[in-house]
């Protein structure tokens, strides 16, 4: 990477989400009454996470999704604009957009997550092709979509090919393994999630990073992507295109408050300190490491700041 494209922006592309946040003592008995503790409303969803993280960081960044128009979404639109994450390229629907409802059990630190998404509709290539690459130095995707996100890639892939610079490319794979697998091959970097690893039956992330590596090697890909795997409280470790392995062990939080968009922390975390710091593999992820630890501490992402560096 050139200094130049360092400079450059991060653009991440996937969803942005109303999470509503429920905080209780301890997770709710089924056909139950009972108060909670607190609970409030935010923008959520992956990309738009990693954006925010990346800027309260330092970053600069532009996020790429579907946003809508419905009443509901303004409040999320305002606080993308008050955190000057560029929205300028989405596109929009009249349609209500997704959300999730959240339970955060207090005694034993714990999310739990219920989706509703009503076919809302997603960001296409043609959406994305009317793009300027030029002004992005590192393209983040959610792993969604995959024919729609395969054709992004290769935009990627032949400005890459076309142009003096190189735009990095990262992927966050957390769903649906053998459809969303053909997303690793473009990539430079793929973050791979511990859940997706349970349930393809991998019991460590060692194990996990072997495993999918040779699954990319048996499908013929010319130069395998770095692989990240966030392993919660053991930690982190990554595998490097040549087979170098490092294992980074956890930060221990001061307490466990919100583990909410802690993954999403995580990548913002790895793509800082690659993108704006050009720290090596193990460095960078070491400080994803800590970024995540220090995400639990507190409700939201704002405190992130504190580790922001010069």
């Amino acid at each position: 990477m050139t200094e130049e494209t360092v400079g450059k922006p991060v653009l991440c592309v996937g969803c942005t989400v109303i999470d509503f946040v429920t905080i209780t003592s301890s997770y709710p008995k089924e056909d139950t009454d009972r108060r909670c503790l607190d609970g409030f409303w935010q923008r959520g969803g992956n990309a738009s996470n990693v954006s925010t993280v990346l800027g309260v960081l330092g970053s600069k960044v532009d996020f790429f999704g579907m946003l809508s128009r419905s009443d509901a979404f303004r409040v999320l639109l305002e606080d993308l604009r008050r955190r000057n994450i560029g929205t300028s390229h989405c596109p929009q629907t009249d349609k209500d957009p997704p959300f999730s409802s959240v339970i955060l059990a207090q005694d034993s630190g714990t999310r739990t997550i219920i989706h509703c998404n009503k076919n809302y509709p997603q960001v296409t290539w043609e959406d994305f092709k009317k793009i300027d690459l030029t002004r992005y130095g590192w393209v983040h995707f959610e792993a969604r979509n995959v024919a729609e996100t395969s054709r992004m890639m290769q935009s990627i892939v032949e400005h890459n090919r076309n142009s003096g610079e190189r735009i990095i490319i990262s992927l966050d794979f957390e769903t649906l393994y053998e459809q969303n697998l053909k997303l690793c091959y473009p990539c430079d970097y793929v973050v791979f999630s511990k859940e997706l690893a349970s349930q393809k039956g991998w019991k460590s992330p060692k194990d996990t990073c072997e495993f999918l590596a040779a699954n990319l090697s048996l499908q013929g890909t010319l130069k395998p992507p770095v692989i990240i795997c966030p392993w919660g409280s053991a930690g982190a470790v990554c595998l490097d295109a040549s087979g170098n392995y490092h294992e980074l062990p956890p930060y221990k939080p001061k307490q466990v408050v919100d583990t909410l968009g802690a993954g999403d922390s995580f990548m913002a975390g790895f793509i800082y300190g690659t993108h704006v710091h050009k720290w090596d593999l193990a460095e960078a992820v070491d400080f994803a490491n800590r970024v995540a630890s220090h995400k639990i501490n507190k409700f939201g992402y704002d405190h992130i700041g504190e580790l922001r560096l010069a």
